[in-house]
């Protein structure tokens, strides 16, 4: 076999305070591939840091490819730009802030060996905090209704295999970008991820390849997902637009004709995320802004009598 069987592609945007931290925790995985390329996709950065961070980075290894990403920014554009040009067979996502734990990548390849037809691998991850705290336990063991889908994986230690899970992923999602190992050819022919999305973008992917074929859970923390009041994600809390990027996200799956089975699905799916981010703001005593998102939640199933409850409680504050 020439050239890699892995490419890990890493999207950039003025990220140079984590970015070496990131390539490194790839780098010094213990691992049985051949050989493995780091793609990272310089997605219109700006700052001074990151743009020194990634011109050594391009000059002093050459494991590490750096690229620019010539079309819309966003990291569904920039992931997109790192796949097309990917040598490898398998794609492995990371982003700029992220890191791997040692042993992360094995665990994964090791599905790889024994599952003959895998095309789709996911793990668990921990938040991780700026003060370098970690959430407890992983992500999805500890959540109650996530568990429930992947307790087997728990209590035996195995990987768990979920054949076209597309009900799955729509009662919530099973995977994060960060732990993700995907056959290069299937993502490029079902078009890699929406590159307008904004946060909902590897959802938009997961769902469909769910459609396409099965998900293996490896029931292992492999990834430190940062958080930190830059990121991407939490930008667009704080502009209050992620209700309009669910929507979006969710549209698009509706006017998918391949989802057609599943439209009853998607409503209560694009509900209950809306009905929670009521909750959310409600908490936070920002009362038209839950009032809002509960109007969005009614739009899809208005015979909800606690998202009328919601609507009101946020309207009529104490």
């Amino acid at each position: 076999m020439t050239g890699p069987e892995l490419s890990v592609v890493i999207p950039c945007h003025n990220d140079g305070k984590y970015l070496s931290e990131t390539i490194e925790s790839v780098l010094k995985q213990e691992h049985e591939l051949s050989s493995i390329e780091v793609i990272v996709v310089d997605d219109h950065s700006t700052d001074d840091q990151t743009l020194e961070v990634l011109e050594r980075w391009r000059q002093e290894e050459p494991e590490v490819r750096v690229l620019r990403n010539t079309g819309p920014g966003g990291p569904g554009g920039a992931r997109n730009a790192g796949i097309a040009a990917a040598s490898g067979e398998w794609i492995a996502f990371l982003d700029a802030d992220d890191v791997w734990l040692p042993g992360s990548l094995q665990a994964r390849w090791d599905v790889v060996a024994a599952e003959v037809g895998a095309e789709w691998i996911g793990a668990d991850f921990k938040e991780w905090k700026e003060d370098g705290s970690l959430e407890e336990t992983g992500h999805y063991h500890k959540d109650d209704f996530v568990g429930r889908i992947l307790a087997p994986a728990y209590r035996s230690g195995r990987v768990l295999r979920l054949e076209r899970p597309v009900g799955e992923f729509l009662r919530s999602s099973l995977t994060w970008t960060g732990t993700v190992l995907v056959k290069r050819a299937l993502v490029e022919r079902l078009g890699g991820f929406h590159p307008t999305l904004r946060g909902p973008e590897d959802l938009h992917l997961w769902y469909r390849l769910a459609l396409h074929t099965d998900f293996f859970f490896v029931p292992q923390v492999v990834t430190l997902y940062r958080q930190h009041p830059a990121s991407l994600i939490a930008r667009t809390r704080r502009a209050g637009r992620i209700g309009d990027q669910w929507d979006r996200l969710y549209g698009l799956l509706r006017q998918d004709p391949a989802f057609r089975p599943w439209r009853p699905n998607i409503r209560r799916k694009v509900s209950s995320v809306h009905e929670r981010r009521a909750w959310e703001y409600r908490a936070q005593d920002r009362s038209w802004r839950a009032a809002w998102a509960a109007v969005r939640a009614l739009r899809y199933t208005p015979l909800q009598a606690r998202l009328w409850k919601t609507l009101v409680g946020a309207l009529v504050r104490p």
